[in-house]
């Protein structure tokens, strides 16, 4: 067993440690006051799975040392002040179930790094400043189920990179400018629980879509009001 110190800065401006053993698979640092703090010594913590940084004052966070955390399961650094973060080091963590984001001031973000984290099911990036996200490297992680941007500032989205997706249960999209959004992604999701869009959004999806047997109860909310198309973005279905 190993020891390891945590060290960090808080609001009065004094330095703090945290001290811990090298078998804790959890490290919550929560609400206390966080204005800066190095992760370094987590780099020796090969039990590590979650992580929990929520409703600090962080304004940059270097991530580089959970490389060494493949087992990481969890990381929530919501509530903070983050105007940017660089994702890399988690292309490491294989295991990771939930990366939490939300209430932040991220303008832009880079989910690359997320291609190899395979066994993600919940990405929670609401309430920041985004103007534009690029779901790509969301394509091929099936087991993903909730994903949350809504209170962005997204103009548009392209969804199609979820087809794979099939357990996705809550998609929400609220709060951001959008004029249109083509959904036809998400009419194979039959586990679709929660889909939330702003009322001023136009919904679209190709037309082959309306004459199927069964809808996901989201979709079947929102039927009435979706325009058909001959063109769709989604990889599954092609257009006349």
């Amino acid at each position: 067993m190993t020891r390891f110190t945590i060290r960090y800065v808080a609001t009065d401006g004094e330095k703090y440690q945290v001290e811990k053993d090298d078998y804790y698979t959890e490290i919550d640092l929560s609400d206390s006051g966080i204005k800066s703090v190095s992760l370094e010594p987590l780099g020796h913590c090969g039990n590590l799975e979650k992580l929990n940084l929520d409703t600090n004052l962080l304004t940059e966070i270097d991530l580089s040392p959970l490389a060494h955390c493949t087992g990481l399961k969890m990381i929530s650094i919501t509530s903070n002040e983050l105007a940017q973060i660089d994702l890399g080091p988690l292309a490491r963590c294989y295991s990771l179930q939930a990366l939490e984001l939300s209430d932040n001031m991220l303008y832009e973000i880079d989910l690359e790094p997320l291609r190899t984290c395979t066994a993600l099911r919940w990405l929670y990036v609401s309430d920041n400043r985004l103007k534009e996200v690029d779901l790509s490297p969301l394509e091929n992680l099936q087991n993903l189920q909730y994903l949350v941007l809504s209170g962005n500032m997204l103009s548009q989205i392209d969804l199609s990179p979820l087809v794979k997706s099939e357990d996705l249960r809550y998609l929400h999209l609220n709060d951001n400018p959008m004029d249109t959004l083509d959904i036809s992604v998400l009419f194979q999701f039959e586990n679709l629980e929660s889909f939330t869009i702003d009322s001023r959004t136009t919904l679209l999806a190709h037309h082959k879509l309306k004459h199927q047997h069964y809808f996901p109860d989201p979709i079947n909310d929102v039927l009435d009001s979706i325009e058909w198309t001959h063109v769709s973005v989604s990889h599954e279905i092609g257009s006349d």
